[in-house]
């Protein structure tokens, strides 16, 4: 680890020595395994390793970056170089800047230690146990398509020359299985998720159970008439809706009139139901950590509170324009890219009713398990229609499954007709959700 506080503090006197008035370094350094299954049989096995730093600087108000996986002290003096070079040639902007250090950090580790010395064969036999209890599940479970173990080790180290200098490192581990159900020549298809920090707490046999029963549950599916019914969003499918409201939550999109928010600040845009929050250091969460990516304190932000607009997620450069403090999103994807606005660990506040009586207490309800083309949402007017496929739900229970439907309208009508939110918080990536019932939607069927 002393190397690589050398390596960052290299960077920044040879930025500095080249004529930055500012510097920043970031060292990551990310090592990943991932193994597929499928009949029993190993499909793949991928292994990354990567390193490398990125240098940010200033010059004046004039921004300028630049990276390199040649962590000899040469190749760390050429980037530096590059980086002052690419400023030069920026245009100035008088809200380039770099956050300074604070008193003190969040302390928040997940390190699973024994992740190191686990060989292929342990990742290998996890991979099959979840297959098999997809398969022993139901005897119409016909196939698993891909059933996937995956774990990153990581470390970073950030620098810069108004004082900061972190480090942090974590372990993450993932399972994912997409089951197929067969019969009378129809099939259908179920998946599943799960994450820990470590392997040991990688709960493999509820991931293959729970995608085969998705699959099951959808045999039979038939098409409905066009109807306006209140819709149920499970858990994977509300937070793809939370990913897109997240992204129009962003200061960034706000500051270019990119966002159905815009100028929305302190209004009422969601029932009392709804409460969303970014929390960098949120245990519960995939990606808790310290700080951001430029060194920010990590902080928990109430952006919607009881259905009111707060706040919006800002990074130093755009809480800068807007004459407020960072909120601790500057997200970066890896050391190849410059501190982004994004979400850390962002959720809608759980409430108190379990999913089971959530569903229970609808006489009528479409459950859609499964959503198709979120990425389509058209997040400056709100407008949206994706393909959708669930269980019909009549006096609390599951009449049948359905296909073929398209939910259309705007996400803004669907934040004000949030009348439930269930208590059991999941997370799919940086966005987590429990299930919400949603008043009448419109829903297009045959």
């Amino acid at each position: 680890m002393k190397s690589d506080e050398r390596t960052v503090r290299l960077a920044l006197d040879a930025a500095a020595a080249a004529g930055a008035t500012a510097v920043e370094a970031f060292f990551g350094r990310a090592g990943s395994t991932t193994v597929e299954v499928s009949a029993g049989s190993v499909e793949a096995v991928k292994v990354r390793d990567s390193s490398g730093i990125g240098i940010r600087v200033l010059a004046g108000t004039r921004l300028g970056f630049a990276h390199t996986s040649d962590l000899n002290d040469a190749g760390i003096r050429r980037a530096a170089q590059d980086a002052v070079a690419n400023a030069e040639s920026s245009f100035p902007d008088a809200y380039n800047r770099l956050p300074s250090p604070v008193d003190a950090y969040t302390k928040t580790e997940w390190f699973d230690a024994e992740l190191a010395a686990l060989g292929l064969d342990a990742r290998i036999e996890r991979a099959m146990r979840m297959e098999s209890c997809a398969r022993e599940h139901d005897e119409r479970i016909k196939k698993v398509r891909q059933s996937s173990i995956s774990d990153v080790t990581f470390e970073a180290w950030l620098a810069n020359s108004n004082g900061i200098l972190l480090c942090h490192r974590g372990t993450s581990c993932s399972a994912s299985l997409l089951a197929v159900a067969e019969t009378g020549g129809e099939a259908q298809m179920g998946w599943d998720f799960a994450h820990a920090f470590s392997f040991h707490d990688l709960q493999v046999e509820q991931v293959g159970m729970m995608a085969a029963q998705r699959a099951i549950d959808l045999l039979g599916a038939r098409q409905i008439d066009s109807t306006s019914v209140p819709v149920i969003l499970d858990s994977p499918v509300a937070s793809e809706f939370l990913a897109a409201i997240g992204h129009a939550l962003m200061a960034d999109q706000i500051q270019k009139r990119k966002s159905l928010f815009a100028g929305k600040a302190s209004q009422k845009v969601a029932s009392e139901h709804v409460t969303m929050i970014d929390d960098g250091a949120f245990e519960k969460g995939i990606s808790p950590a310290p700080a951001d990516g430029e060194g920010v304190p990590s902080q928990r932000t109430t952006l919607i509170e009881s259905g009111t607009l707060r706040r919006f997620l800002h990074n130093t450069y755009t809480s800068g324009k807007d004459g407020v403090e960072s909120t601790g999103n500057g997200i970066r994807s890896s050391y190849a890219s410059i501190p982004e606005v994004g979400a850390s660990n962002f959720y809608l506040r759980p409430g108190t009713v379990t999913r089971e009586d959530l569903i229970a207490g609808c006489s009528r309800a479409y459950l859609v398990t499964d959503a198709m083309g979120m990425h389509t949402v058209d997040m400056v007017s709100g407008d949206f229609s994706v393909g959708a496929s669930g269980l019909w739900i009549e006096s609390g229970k599951v009449k049948f499954p359905v296909r073929e439907t398209t939910i259309a309208g705007n996400i803004k009508d669907i934040l004000a007709n949030i009348e439930t939110v269930a208590d059991d918080l999941k997370f799919y990536g940086r966005y987590g959700s429990p299930t919400i019932l949603v008043g009448n939607v419109v829903v297009s069927g045959k």
